[in-house]
């Protein structure tokens, strides 16, 4: 009997099956936009004396692999600006916080880091702007640090999830609301040792992203008391897979963690099962995007994994707002990565009232250190030290591939029964600041 029934979600990466997807409402875009415009709300502009314009340069991966991940950033994010304005807009229908109307550009940096850099050079030199937000791609939000530091500006980071932007790369400019690889790991890493395998292969994607998840899966695994035992980075570009299955499958381990984002991830699936890889050992990955979640787990009812967001997980009113505004607009929920755009700019419009509106990087940091906000998944808490965000993560079951609940022969994506949902601030996420950083850690304590 396959161990597929005991297949346990832990990465957020699943692949997009463009041709599975919904017709998107308001395509992507990498020319200046206050996307998705179909998020402005029917509030009467207001009278009030306004400041000057806010330009936020949002970098995002509108095209390639990652685009459906960059329409729920984009979607988020304005429904969060809506939502933390009160839908209060100027004569041209830009949100206002802190007495300033918003202007979103947004940027395609391609999953490519130099572009995502000369992007965000563009927006400040060109453009004007004031903050950056974004990006999907690890490897670029890892580039960008750079870029919040030479310019004094904040890079408030959603839904790029390596450790790396608050660690190795920090700067005391970049900010993250997305979660970060620890998370994943350690809210999931527990079960897996206990009612598992002690021992681990890990294939991952060689890249930003992946390599931040190995470092935290060794952390986590290692925390209570199990070993990965095989570390096997593949080039992101793999088609093939067999050989690095292989070796997962001759080096002992009981578990097989996969770390993998795009289209590649169905082709992996694939050769697992081909190679009987699901019958030798227990494949842990993670429950994704509504869109791709059918033609991945079509035969794993009844596993229980974990979650970045679901919408029917929360119970809140933000939560609230985000999905019925969401149907309104789009026809559809929220998916994966539509929360965490919401909460980016939840934090950002926080921090702004605090600074009169004042989105100078100095101003800002103090604003956003230790800010505790409520956001889509419950409560949020930016560390002061390495700006990490606390936030609750969800392990939940599989029920349905197929559901829907209403009988109208549409999908509504209600895939789960709730299992747990922890607290912001209960997974203790290790604090990774290194050199001369190292030191701000204590002011998490």
């Amino acid at each position: 009997m396959k161990k597929l029934a005991t297949i346990i979600s832990i990465l957020t990466i699943m692949a997009i099956l463009l041709s599975a997807c919904a017709t998107p409402t308001v395509a992507p875009t990498a020319e200046p936009t206050a996307a998705p415009t179909e998020a402005v709300a029917t509030a009467a502009p207001t009278e009030e004396p306004l400041g000057e314009v806010l330009k936020i340069g949002q970098i995002t991966s509108a095209s390639g692999a990652m685009a459906l991940y960059s329409l729920q950033q984009q979607r988020g994010f304005q429904i969060g600006l809506e939502y933390a304005s009160g839908g209060k807009q100027d004569s041209e229908g830009r949100y206002i916080i802190a007495g300033r109307p918003v202007e979103v550009i947004v940027k395609d940096d391609e999953l490519t880091a130099e572009k995502g850099v000369a992007l965000a050079r563009e927006l400040i030199e060109k453009d004007g702007v004031e903050i950056l937000q974004g990006p999907v791609s690890s490897a670029v939000a890892v580039a960008l640090t750079t870029v919040a530091l030479e310019n004094k500006m904040v890079l408030m980071i959603d839904p790029a999830a390596s450790a790396f932007t608050t660690g190795a790369s920090f700067n005391p400019y970049v900010f993250r609301t997305s979660r970060t690889s620890y998370d994943d790991t350690l809210v999931i890493a527990k079960y897996l040792v206990e009612n598992v395998s002690e021992k681990f292969a890990h294939i991952y994607i060689d890249n930003a992203f992946g390599q931040g998840s190995e470092a935290a899966l060794e952390f986590a695994v290692a925390k209570y008391g199990g070993e990965v035992i095989a570390p096997i980075p593949a080039p992101a570009e793999t088609t093939d897979y067999t050989a690095y299955i292989q070796q997962a499958m001759d080096s002992g381990a009981g578990c097989l963690f996969l770390t993998w984002s795009g289209i590649g991830y169905v082709t992996l699936f694939q050769q697992l099962t081909d190679m009987g890889t699901l019958d030798a050992m227990t494949v842990s990955t993670g429950f994704g995007d509504n869109a791709s979640f059918a033609a991945v787990y079509g035969n794993a009812v009844g596993t229980v994994g974990l979650n970045v967001y679901h919408y029917t997980v929360p119970t809140n009113e933000v939560n609230d707002y985000l999905v019925s505004r969401h149907m309104e607009l789009f026809n559809e929920p929220p998916d994966l990565f539509t929360a965490g755009g919401m909460a980016s700019a939840i934090a950002l419009a926080a921090a702004l009232e605090k600074t009169a509106g004042d989105a100078s990087g100095d101003a800002l940091i103090p604003a956003l250190e230790g800010l505790t906000f409520e956001g889509p998944k419950g409560t949020y808490h930016i560390r002061p030290g390495d700006h990490v965000c606390e936030q609750p993560m969800n392990i939940l079951k599989l029920v349905n591939v197929n559901p829907d609940s209403d009988g109208d022969g549409v999908n509504d994506f209600k895939f789960f029964e709730t299992v747990y949902v922890s607290a912001f601030d209960e997974l203790d996420i290790p604090c990774t600041l290194e050199g001369d950083y190292a030191a701000r850690c204590d002011m998490n304590k």
